[in-house]
């Protein structure tokens, strides 16, 4: 790490992290919290808004001001400063932590999280990938080796130069969680990974012992993993992942800076079933839900979903005792959803997002989808959440044009 400071970079750095601080303490940030406690606490009085632009971020960052620190270690801390505070502008019930957070330094295996190397095609005009399998013979799965938990630096340099630069306007957070927390954590990622999707579905039928095998290994990986995390004391609520909006909520600790030794019932998993989107209800529970369940029992509430269609499998997700949020996804019918879950799981609501990257955007089209949802949804705690949009034409201001539709659509529903 280039430990280089000059004082011009740690200037920037610093009026960054002050306007940051002004937003996360603010009278408006407090208020967000608010409406999503009360959401998570299933006493929301209208649904929540989240504009999520990840995707977006390749179109949004040439509007943003340029990077001006020099020191490289210092550049991406700028990015996600100037990318925070544009996000503050578009209206949505967004919720900011009140600290910056940098990564532990972690033990890594260089072939992979599982002891085998994924071979990854890229597409840079579409932006998409594509997994080559990896795992084609049973014998493949001797390769198989779990990454154990272990954190080589609690302090790396990056948190130490933050902590000078900026510590008394922001706390700096270390985040020392399992190295299979979020995404790693939820099997199904791994074994479209190392499969191959394609090949991942015809494994089903054609090898499923050997399907069994990778996420009997996987379950149990992870398992141990989360645990000895747990034993060394390195889990903190700060450390939550609720699909980008904030967990707070009566029943679990809430989150803070710095603080460590959570019981993994103390905080929030996550689970989803994209990569077997096509499967039939019985072979979801077969060679998915049945790995995931004993690792989602370990936590004290479960967030399922991304943009995968749960319909097929809404039976068994609700016997979920800890399931606090659903996803609905740009296919699924919100019609579906208060039967099986009315008013005691939040739904989250992502439609489908065609009408934002046409040429045109049709703002009347727009508000219909959203009071059609919003009035199939009736009885539940809603938010709705703009999801996985990776274009809007390079039209900016179709973003904010969403979330005030969207705003002013939520305070009527």
């Amino acid at each position: 790490m280039n430990q280089t400071i000059t004082s011009k970079d740690k200037a920037v750095i610093r009026e960054l992290a002050v306007q940051y601080a002004e937003l996360a303490n603010g009278e408006q940030n407090r208020m967000s919290l608010v409406r999503w406690r009360n959401l998570n606490n299933l006493k929301s009085d209208r649904p929540l808004v989240f504009c999520n632009v990840y995707h977006l971020l390749p179109e949004i960052d040439p509007h943003l001001p340029a990077l001006q620190v020099e020191n490289k270690s210092l550049r991406e801390v700028e990015r996600w400063f100037r990318r925070a505070l544009w996000s503050a502008t578009l209206g949505d019930d967004r919720y900011v932590d009140p600290w910056f957070t940098v990564r532990a330094e972690m033990y890594t295996q260089a072939e992979g999280i599982f002891g085998i190397a994924p071979e990854t095609v890229h597409d840079d005009q579409s932006r998409g990938w594509r997994h080559m399998p990896v795992l084609k013979r049973m014998e493949d799965l001797d390769k198989l080796r779990a990454t154990p938990h272990r954190v080589l630096d609690p302090d790396p340099p990056l948190a130490r130069m933050l902590d000078d630069i900026f510590g008394d306007i922001l706390p700096v957070h270390r985040n020392r969680v399992s190295i299979y927390h979020c995404w790693n954590g939820v099997i199904g990622p791994s074994a479209g990974e190392l499969f191959g999707l394609e090949e991942l579905m015809l494994a089903l039928y054609e090898s499923p012992e050997m399907v069994h095998r990778f996420m009997a290994f996987a379950r149990d990986a992870i398992i141990d993993s989360f645990k000895a995390c747990e034993a060394a004391g390195d889990w903190s609520p700060a450390d939550y992942w609720y699909y980008n909006t904030p967990p707070q909520c009566d029943a679990l600790p809430d989150p803070q800076a710095g603080l460590y030794g959570a019981r993994l019932k103390d905080l929030v998993g996550f689970g989803h079933a994209q990569e077997f989107e096509s499967v039939s209800p019985s072979m979801f529970e077969e060679f998915l839900l049945d790995y995931q369940r004993p690792i989602l029992d370990l936590f004290g509430r479960v967030s399922y979903g991304c943009c995968d269609t749960l319909e097929s499998k809404m039976d068994a997700l609700s016997r979920l005792p800890n399931l606090t949020k659903i996803t609905a996804g740009p296919l699924a019918d919100p019609a579906r959803y208060p039967g099986r879950f009315g008013s005691r799981t939040v739904i989250s609501w992502r439609p489908v997002t065609t009408l934002m990257v046409s040429e045109r955007l049709n703002e009347e089209a727009l508000r219909r989808q959203f009071r059609e949802g919003f009035e199939k949804l009736k009885g539940c705690h809603v938010e709705l959440h703009m999801h996985d949009l990776m274009t809007v034409r390079g039209d900016i201001p179709r973003i904010f044009r969403w979330t005030q539709i969207a705003r002013e659509e939520a305070d009527c529903a």
